[in-house]
């Protein structure tokens, strides 16, 4: 479990660096999927490194959840039934009390079609599914701010 600072050592070198990041029990999380699956998954990945997880597997849960709560961050899937995650995004950063929210951007399509959509989405970044707890820490470690 991370407490406000991670380290690694590069290939090779005997040079440690260390990321600052927020303390984890301080983060909450909003993962937006109609896959139960990826919302347990990214539940259980996140809660375990001390995260507090909200999860929605629908725009309406979403609405919600996010009229009670103010996440630091966002995990949006983009091909969701009701309305694409990139034009949810879009909607998000238009509204003044929404936009300073980071977005990732979350999917199973090619990287490629991440790349096309991702600009017009006003999301901080995109990445592939699946989940894993290297991935969504490095989003939080880059887009929520040390609290």
């Amino acid at each position: 479990m991370y407490h406000g600072t991670r380290s690694r050592l590069e290939a090779g070198a005997r040079k440690e660096i260390i990321v600052r990041m927020p303390p984890l029990s301080k983060v909450t999380v909003l993962i937006l999927d109609d896959n139960p699956l990826v919302l347990k998954l990214g539940r259980a990945l996140l809660e375990r490194e001390g995260c507090t997880v909200l999860t929605a597997s629908s725009w309406i849960e979403f609405n919600h959840v996010l009229a009670g709560n103010t996440p630091d961050i966002i995990f949006l899937d983009v091909n969701l039934p009701s309305i694409k995650g990139n034009r949810l995004s879009e909607v998000l950063k238009s509204q003044s009390n929404k936009k300073d929210i980071p977005i990732v951007l979350i999917s199973d399509l090619p990287e490629k079609s991440l790349e096309e959509m991702f600009p017009s989405s006003g999301a901080n970044a995109w990445m592939r599914k699946p989940l894993t707890r290297d991935k969504m820490l490095d989003m939080i470690t880059k887009y929520v701010p040390a609290v």
